[in-house]
């Protein structure tokens, strides 16, 4: 809490809750804006890696993944974990960004 008022924001994590609306409505009573976050459970890595228009070896070189695993998430054999969930949907808003930071 000092860090959202010394600063105007931060990043907090809640407990799951059953209405995250309720929540957010009762914050916004407190003129707090809650912004809800978190990578989705599931990502179409096939569908990020298709619009990169980059093949499965193009595109785990560019991004630092090993083949056999974007082949593994792409065949359903394995998931991505929460940060290469977040990594993931980082390459579908901005891959240009990412080959960027990479190569710096």
């Amino acid at each position: 809490m000092t860090r959202l008022f010394d600063q105007g924001s931060a990043v907090v994590e809640l407990p799951q809750v059953e209405d995250t609306a309720a929540v957010v409505r009762e914050l916004a009573s407190c003129h707090v804006t809650a912004k809800l976050y978190g990578a989705p459970s599931k990502v179409d890595v096939r569908a990020i890696r298709e619009a990169t228009k980059l093949s499965q070896e193009e595109f785990a070189l560019q991004f630092g993944l090993e083949l056999a695993t974007v082949r593994n998430w792409e065949q359903g054999r394995s998931e991505p974990d929460t940060a290469a969930r977040n990594f993931l949907i980082t390459v579908a808003r901005d891959p240009e960004a990412v080959t960027a930071a990479l190569t710096r």
